[in-house]
């Protein structure tokens, strides 16, 4: 048979400590990787139970709370709680209406209306929020005299949203205007 002669030391052995070190290092990154998901599966997992318990809790609460309602609402629907009701709106829309201030609000329009406008009528609105509309008829020697009693409106702090829905010359005399108009009035702002 022959013989094979080899020659080991004409090819040296390849750096497989430089390699061997380099698969380290990545492997010790993957499991430092590994180890933080894993922390974060866990951690990220306990807090969504605790999502889901308080969820739980807090649809028994609302259904607890709905039921309640419920039983109140039945109560509050017979005909005796109802007429008690409506006179508690009547008697509350009787208490806005006693709290407006006529004298406070016919001094803050005898200071705004010029001597050439008329105040014809004065009809307010209290809604069910206390918001107080003002509906006005006035009646001027010309459509400059009416403009300035709405400028004033606009300028004073106790009127908001005045809007002038009805404006017409009276036929019979050759200088009168009526003018209607509506504005929100705030009694209990600073006066100026």
């Amino acid at each position: 048979m022959k013989r094979f002669d080899l020659n080991l030391s004409t090819r040296p052995f390849p750096a497989y400590r430089l390699v061997n070190l380099a698969l380290f290092v990545g492997f010790a990154a993957l499991l430092v990787i590994t180890a933080w998901q894993a922390y974060g599966f866990v951690r990220f997992s306990s807090m969504a139970r605790d999502i889901r318990d308080t969820e739980r809790n807090t649809r028994a609460e609302a259904e607890s709370l709905r039921s309640h309602v419920a039983a109140l609402e039945t109560r509050l629907d017979r005909p005796e709680a109802s007429a008690k009701l409506s006179e508690i709106g009547f008697l509350n829309g009787l208490i806005s209406r006693k709290d407006l201030s006529w004298t406070r609000l016919f001094a803050n329009l005898e200071e705004m209306v010029p001597d050439s406008v008329h105040l014809l009528s004065l009809r307010p609105d209290i809604a069910q929020n206390g918001s107080i509309t003002l509906h006005m008829d006035v009646v001027g020697r010309s459509i400059a005299d009416v403009s300035r009693f709405i400028e004033a409106l606009e300028r004073s702090p106790e009127f908001e949203k005045v809007v002038v829905s009805v404006e017409q010359k009276e036929p019979t005399a050759a200088t009168d205007v009526n003018i209607t108009l509506t504005a929100n009035y705030f009694p209990h702002r600073e006066t100026r």
